[in-house]
C-alpha cells in the first residue's frame, strides 16, 4: 500500500512539473528555441509584399520590416519562414498558431483588436480608388451608381459603404484576381490602400488613382494575443528604432512609397 501511495505522489508531481513546464513554454520562447521566426506575408501586393520572378525571393517594404524583427530577435534576417496570407486569411494565421506573426499591410482596427494584437504602426496608407484612364470618375461621389472591386477580408467594403451606403460592391479572394477583373471591365472601379493600388500600377498606364483619401490606414505586425509581452514589446522596439534612425525613410524611398 505504501508503495502504491509513493507511485501516486511521484506522478502526481511529475504531471505538475509538466503543466509548470507547458506554461512557462510561451510564444517568445518558443521562438527562440526554434531559430526561425515564421511571417505572414502577402505575395501579390508589390510594393510591399511579392515574389520576385527572376530570383524566386520574397521581397518588398513588408519583407525589409520582417527581416529587421528577425536581426533583433535571433540576430539575423535570414532566419525567417515566410507563409503566404491573404487579407482574408491574415487573422486565422495568427490565432491558429500558423504564423508567428503577420507583416501584411495590415491595418489597426478595433475589430481585429478584440482577436490580435499589433505593435506599434510601421506606415500609415489612405484608402482609394482605382480606375481606367479615360474613366469619367474622379472622385468617389462618382462611385455612387457604378460597380466597386475590393478584396475580402481589408477594411476596403466597411469604408466605402460609411459614405455611399447603397454602393454595389463584388469581392475577390486577392489584388490579381480584382486588377484582373477591372482590366476585363467586370466593374469601374478597384479600391483599397494607396500603397498597393500604386503597386499594381507601376508598369502600367492604363490606369490612374483618385486624388481623395477616404481612410487613414495604420499598418502594424499582428501578433497572437500572449500573456507574455517580449514578443510584442521586442517588435515594437524595432520598429521605433527604425522610425527614429530613418530606417523607414530610406525603405520609402527604396520601394518608391511616398
Amino acid at each position: 500500500m505504501k508503495k502504491l501511495l509513493c507511485l501516486l505522489i511521484l506522478s502526481l508531481l511529475f504531471l505538475t512539473g509538466c503543466s509548470k513546464k507547458e506554461v512557462i513554454k510561451n510564444h517568445y520562447d518558443q521562438i527562440i528555441q526554434r531559430d526561425y521566426i515564421i511571417v505572414g506575408i502577402k505575395t501579390d501586393s508589390p510594393p510591399f509584399g511579392y515574389i520576385n520572378h527572376e530570383t524566386g525571393e520574397e521581397e518588398g517594404f513588408d519583407i525589409d520590416i520582417a527581416k529587421e524583427i528577425a536581426k533583433e530577435i535571433l540576430g539575423s534576417e535570414q532566419k525567417i519562414q515566410y507563409v503566404s496570407v491573404t487579407p482574408n486569411t491574415r487573422i486565422e494565421a495568427i490565432t491558429s498558431g500558423t504564423v508567428d506573426m503577420v507583416v501584411a499591410t495590415m491595418s489597426i482596427t478595433p475589430q481585429r483588436q478584440y482577436l490580435i494584437d499589433f505593435s506599434k504602426p510601421y506606415y500609415i496608407a489612405g484608402q482609394t480608388a482605382l480606375v481606367p484612364k479615360n474613366s469619367n470618375i474622379y472622385t468617389f461621389a462618382d462611385l455612387k451608381d457604378k460597380t466597386t472591386l475590393i478584396v475580402l477580408g481589408s477594411n476596403s467594403e466597411k469604408n466605402i459603404r460609411n459614405i455611399i451606403p447603397t454602393a454595389k460592391i463584388i469581392g475577390y479572394k486577392n489584388y490579381d484576381e480584382a486588377f484582373n477583373a477591372l482590366k476585363e471591365n467586370k466593374a469601374d472601379a478597384l479600391s483599397s490602400d494607396d500603397s498597393i493600388l500604386a503597386g499594381l500600377i507601376i508598369n502600367n498606364d492604363d490606369f490612374r488613382i483618385l486624388k481623395n483619401r477616404i481612410s487613414r490606414e495604420y499598418y502594424a505586425v499582428g501578433i497572437k494575443k500572449d500573456d507574455d509581452y517580449r514578443l510584442k514589446d521586442n517588435i515594437d522596439v524595432v520598429i521605433t528604432r527604425l522610425h527614429n534612425n530613418g530606417k523607414i525613410k530610406e525603405l520609402k524611398q527604396k520601394w518608391n512609397l511616398y
